[in-house]
């Protein structure tokens, strides 16, 4: 099912259903863009541009009852610094979320493109950057199209979520995920399985742990991820440490070191290695932050060479090996 047509077939039988004053519309947005001066190992230095997942878009709410809501969302990905409707990282991304979602009492179930459910428990705990290179340490995908999904409501702690997915690399069989966490007085802990056949076997599955803990203006939270298979791509992982420190209202220091040792054939192997990321976010008001970060791979993964190149140069001819990047940019909200 095509997701524009989910949304705008959704919208409208929304919009016909229900009196106009009852349908919330919102729209949104976040312009994020960084300048940054970057060392590849293996290519001359540049600086330039660098989108930091900016993105447009917008929501219709309808509230059924007291209990229960009917959204359908669309949001698109922004290039700012190539001026082009994208991803930073995929020019072939030029939608980041069209989903129809119904929640209540029982839960929430959504269909269509959207943030998937071993993200949200297992690796989202670590990704709080601001910059674009946030969120790489990992070996999970972030959103699909034809997502079924479902979340349950947090029963004395606990919860649960699912999601089965068809947009799976081309291939005919489903991405599954299954996640159970517990939250509560600050504790979190989270374990999931991203089940995908999509890889170098039948077998293939990514199992992770997820912890973190929450104390006045400290943040600390950690993640693991084990590589799975029946063919000779089994082990390898991914270890994550993040410690934030909240210093007043406005500014926030976090540091993670991670390690990334996938098998070879899957993410290219050591996808990052050893990763070091600094970074301090000043929240100027509501709508407006700065933020400043340090980023060092080992291996390549996130760096390229240049500010128009949407992969690491490592993806099209292994020409780095890593490198460091010192970013400065601006998040604007509205």
């Amino acid at each position: 099912m095509n997701p524009q047509k989910l949304l705008v077939g959704a919208s409208a039988l929304l919009a016909l259903s229900h009196p106009a004053a009852a349908l919330d519309i919102d729209p949104y947005g976040s312009l994020r863009i960084g300048v940054e001066a970057v060392s590849p190992d293996a290519d001359p230095d540049y600086e330039g541009f660098r989108d930091a997942y900016s993105r447009v878009g917008i929501k219709f709410t309808d509230q059924i009852n007291a209990d229960w809501t009917v959204m359908a969302q669309l949001e698109l990905p922004l290039d700012l610094a190539n001026f082009d409707v994208h991803s930073p990282y995929d020019t072939e991304e030029e939608i980041r979320i069209a989903k129809l979602q119904v929640s209540g009492p029982l839960g929430t179930l959504w269909y269509g493109r959207g943030w998937m459910a071993f993200y949200n428990a297992i690796a989202y705990p670590v990704d709080y950057f601001s910059s674009y290179y946030s969120g790489w340490a990992t070996g999970t995908t972030f959103r699909r199209e034809k997502t079924l999904y479902y979340s349950s409501p947090p029963i004395k702690g606990f919860s649960f979520a699912f999601a089965t997915s068809d947009d799976n690399s081309g291939t005919s069989d489903n991405r599954n995920q299954y996640t159970v966490s517990y939250s509560q007085d600050g504790i979190y802990v989270a374990a999931g399985l991203d089940d995908n056949a999509a890889g170098a076997g039948p077998d293939d599955s990514i199992l992770g742990l997820a912890a973190s803990y929450t104390t006045g203006p400290w943040y600390v939270a950690g993640k693991y991820e084990r590589f799975d298979s029946s063919t000779s791509l089994d082990g390898g992982d991914v270890k994550n440490l993040l410690v934030q420190y909240k210093v007043d209202d406005k500014n926030t220091v976090r540091g993670m070191i991670a390690d990334v040792d996938f098998p070879n054939g899957f993410w290219y192997g050591e996808y990052g290695g050893t990763v070091l990321h600094l970074g301090w976010d000043h929240q100027y008001d509501d709508d407006l932050k700065l933020f400043v970060e340090y980023y060092q791979e080992e291996t390549t993964a996130a760096i390229g060479t240049g500010h128009d190149d949407f992969f690491a140069s490592g993806y099209i001819r292994g020409a780095t090996s890593g490198g460091s990047v010192i970013t400065t940019g601006v998040r604007y909200d509205f």
